[in-house]
């Protein structure tokens, strides 16, 4: 086999090893997606019609809390939940 067939070949299995990796469901862009959604859309409704008027009362806190649950109990489900505690102060 040439050198240039070797490394045709080697390609073709970093090809095949990064195609075939499992990724992190934490990277899958469907989590909490309807959560996220809804709060999107009640953020960019308030930040046009209030904020950018000058009013900057507290709105979308149900989305938002209701999303941060969602990503809380994924990060839980994956023993990731340590990446979002706050540190103790020593």
């Amino acid at each position: 086999m040439s050198n240039k067939d070797n490394k045709d070949k080697d390609n073709k299995d970093n090809k095949d090893n990064k195609d075939n990796k499992v990724k992190h469901p934490m990277l899958d862009p469907t989590l909490c997606k309807d959560l996220k959604e809804r709060h999107d859309a009640c953020f960019n409704k308030w930040y046009t019609n209030a904020f950018l008027k000058g009013n900057a009362t507290m709105e979308c806190v149900e989305e938002w809390e209701e999303y941060q649950v969602c990503i809380k109990d994924k990060l839980k489900e994956w023993n990731l939940s340590h990446l979002i505690e706050k540190p103790e102060n020593k």
